[in-house]
C-alpha cells in the first residue's frame, strides 16, 4: 500500500451502508446508487491517494445477486482498492460471487488483515444471517485472538456493528449480540487497539468505550435520527441529514478521523 506524502503515515476511507437496491430503487426519498456514484466521484476528486477503502457492509439492501451486481461497477469506480465486509442486509454467498477477490479466512468468514505504519488493521465479519444484530461465532473469536496474538503492533478493527451501547433505544437493541465476548477476545491487547471503526448506526458518532476509542460513520444512502434514551416501543426514525464517508489518517499509533460530508458544494469563504 502506499503512504500518504507526509510523514510515512497511511490514508484510508471507510464507506458504509450504501443500501444499493435494484436499478431505480429509491429509498425513504434518496437514490442509494445515486448517493454513492457521488460519494466515489468525490473520494476520487480529493482522496485518490489513499491506500484502501473499507466498505463496511449494508452494501445492499436485501442481499439479492441483483442488488450487487448494481454496486459492483460503482465500486470498482474507486481510483484505489477497497475491500467489502458483510452487515445485516448482506447474503454472504451472493457478496462473494460478485467480489471474488475478497479475502476471507479459513472458514469462509469475510475476515483479513492488512498493514498500516505501526501496526494493522483487523476486518470482521459480524453478519448473523436472518438476524438485525450481528455476532462473532466461535470460529470467528478464533480467528480474532489468535490474530491479535500473532503479533505485538497496534490494532485498528473495522466491522459492521457497533460493539457497544450508543444509547440509541433501537440501534442497541440490534447492535453485536455477544460483544462481551468480543470485549473478552480483545482484553490481553487492549492497549494495543488504538481505534474501532464501525457503520450500522447510519449517524456520526465517536468516543471511547473501556478505554478504546471508536467511530461509527453516517451511510451513503439514509440517515437515522438521534433520539436518545429508553423508548416506549423501540422504533427508529429517518431523516436527511447529509450522507458521508470517513477519512483515517494513521501514522504510527495515532488515528485522526474526518467525516467529509458530499452533496451539499460547500464553497470555500473569499479571503
Amino acid at each position: 500500500m502506499n503512504a500518504t506524502a507526509e510523514g510515512g503515515g497511511i490514508k484510508l476511507i471507510q464507506i458504509t451502508d450504501p443500501h444499493v437496491g435494484p436499478r431505480g430503487h429509491a429509498a425513504f426519498g434518496v437514490d442509494p446508487r445515486a448517493q454513492l456514484e457521488a460519494c466515489v466521484a468525490d473520494i476520487n476528486a480529493h482522496h485518490a491517494d489513499a491506500a484502501l477503502c473499507m466498505v463496511t457492509g449494508d452494501l445492499v439492501n436485501e442481499g439479492s445477486a441483483g442488488e450487487y451486481a448494481n454496486i459492483e461497477p460503482v465500486l470498482r469506480e474507486l481510483k484505489m482498492p477497497f475491500r467489502v465486509l458483510t452487515g445485516n442486509h448482506d447474503e454472504r454467498h451472493a457478496l462473494r460471487r460478485a467480489f471474488p477477490a475478497v479475502p476471507v479466512d479459513a472458514h469462509g468468514f469475510l475476515q483479513s488483515t492488512f498493514a498500516v505504519p505501526g501496526g494493522r488493521v483487523v476486518l470482521l465479519d459480524t453478519l448473523r444471517t436472518g438476524h438485525p444484530s450481528g455476532e462473532l461465532c466461535v470460529q470467528r473469536l478464533q480467528w480474532l485472538e489468535e490474530t491479535l496474538a500473532s503479533a505485538d503492533d497496534d490494532v485498528y478493527i473495522a466491522m459492521h456493528h457497533p460493539p457497544m451501547p450508543l444509547g440509541i433505544d433501537y440501534l442497541d437493541g440490534i447492535a453485536l449480540s455477544n460483544a462481551e465476548d468480543f470485549w473478552n477476545a480483545l482484553a490481553p491487547h487492549r492497549e494495543r487497539v488504538r481505534l474501532i471503526i464501525f457503520g450500522h448506526v447510519h449517524r456520526p458518532v465517536s468516543g471511547t468505550y473501556r478505554g478504546v476509542a471508536f467511530a461509527g460513520c453516517p451511510s451513503t444512502a439514509h440517515q437515522v435520527a438521534l433520539e436518545l434514551g429508553p423508548q416506549a416501543k423501540r422504533h427508529l426514525s429517518y431523516n436527511r441529514e447529509p450522507p458521508c464517508y470517513a477519512v483515517l489518517e494513521i501514522n504510527a499509533g495515532d488515528c485522526i478521523v474526518h467525516q467529509q460530508r458530499y452533496t451539499e458544494n460547500w464553497k470555500l469563504v473569499s479571503r
